[in-house]
């Protein structure tokens, strides 16, 4: 009896102790108020905001109206910035850029409820309507971004004129690591995520881009988001109930049923969404363009955009015949020539550079 009473003291001890560990993980937490996003405004790392059905949305908008939109999705954890560098050339190109924080990321609200696909097409289609863009877009994802823009073509196929996936998430189904079983955990994940998410999310990443040159930058800007409630909460539900882990390869079925263009660009290093999994999207989509960088990795997007970004120009521009047979030191896959619908003479942009031209070889 007496080890008995020893054991129950001892449990409650242990739940005493995590429940101060997890009030004190979140005590400086602050909330995404409006002085807050004043304020990141006023510090040039904010743009604009949206009220949207579920909540406030950052989002960036540049280019010229009436010119036709490329719509920009990021990854699992990494914000909208992860597509600043693109902004400038596709702009100058002639094209309407927008990105946006995901729900849950960077300065975008955190409802409660599941982090699931229907979210994410929610805030797209309520932020394509709060800006007034109608009509079809040129839809660009990359890594878990890649997803949601496969799952937005395959449910609104009439709203995607080009598709565009880099590295895309949730083509396969990949094993959890114990790890990420553990956050996916009722309850006790929740406590891991709120007590440890920190070093769970921002030091792999922040390991990662030391090697990088302007990693440090990078990471500070990543680890802004973490400041404000509900950044971890987010990840963790977007681990349980978003297809990437388990994948959606019908919707992918869909995307090539559609018969919407599609580029991807892949990275052959990838370690996070294997290049392995290429095979299965030009299977499951066959009118994709493949295009590879044997030495990139899954950084791709950010860590090379003057690689990226003329690809997507060039997919957005040209789709209607083939691409050209080298891209950036790139290898490109697919068939040698489609012919597909390409926007009227109307809404093609009749100013700013051409696409530059693409060497056969990456030096």
């Amino acid at each position: 009896m007496k080890s008995l009473k020893s054991a129950i003291v001892l449990l409650a001890l242990l739940i005493l102790l995590a429940g101060i560990a997890y009030w004190w993980a979140g005590k400086d937490l602050k909330e995404l108020s409006g002085a807050e996003r004043a304020q990141l405004k006023a510090d040039g790392l904010a743009h604009d905001f949206a009220p949207l059905s579920e909540g406030t949305v950052h989002y960036r908008l540049e280019g010229p109206e009436g010119a036709p939109t490329i719509l920009l999705v990021h990854g699992f954890s990494v914000p909208s910035f992860v597509w600043d560098a693109h902004f400038a050339p596709l702009t100058e190109a002639g094209y309407r850029v927008l990105a946006f924080d995901n729900y849950g990321r960077g300065f975008s609200d955190r409802p409660d409820g599941p982090y699931d696909a229907a979210r994410t097409d929610r805030l797209i289609t309520d932020l394509l309507a709060h800006l007034n863009i109608a009509g079809k877009i040129h839809l660009a994802g990359y890594s878990m971004g890649g997803a949601a823009a496969g799952l937005f073509t395959a449910r609104h196929p009439e709203r995607v004129r080009s598709l565009t996936l880099i590295a895309p998430a949730g083509v396969e189904a990949v094993e959890p690591s114990g790890a990420v079983n553990l956050l996916r955990a009722p309850l006790v994940g929740d406590w891991i995520g709120r007590v440890f998410g920190k070093e769970i999310f921002y030091n792999r990443l922040a390991e990662e881009e030391k090697i990088r040159e302007g990693g440090e930058a990078f990471t500070a800007r990543f680890a802004k988001q973490m400041e404000y409630r509900g950044y971890t909460n987010a990840l963790i539900s977007t681990m349980r109930h978003y297809p990437m882990l388990d994948g959606a390869p019908g919707a992918f079925r869909s995307v090539g049923e559609s018969g919407v263009p599609v580029l991807a660009i892949w990275g052959e290093k990838d370690e996070v969404v294997p290049f392995a999994h290429s095979a299965a999207l030009t299977r499951l989509a066959p009118q994709t363009k493949l295009i590879s960088f044997p030495q990139l990795d899954h950084s791709l997007t950010y860590s090379a955009p003057e690689k990226v970004t003329p690809l997507i120009l060039e997919h957005i521009r040209a789709h209607h015949v083939a691409l050209s047979p080298g891209g950036i030191g790139a290898k490109p896959r697919g068939p040698a020539a489609r012919m597909e619908a390409r926007e009227c003479d109307c809404h093609v942009p009749a100013a700013g550079p051409q696409s530059p031209a693409l060497p056969a070889k990456d030096g």
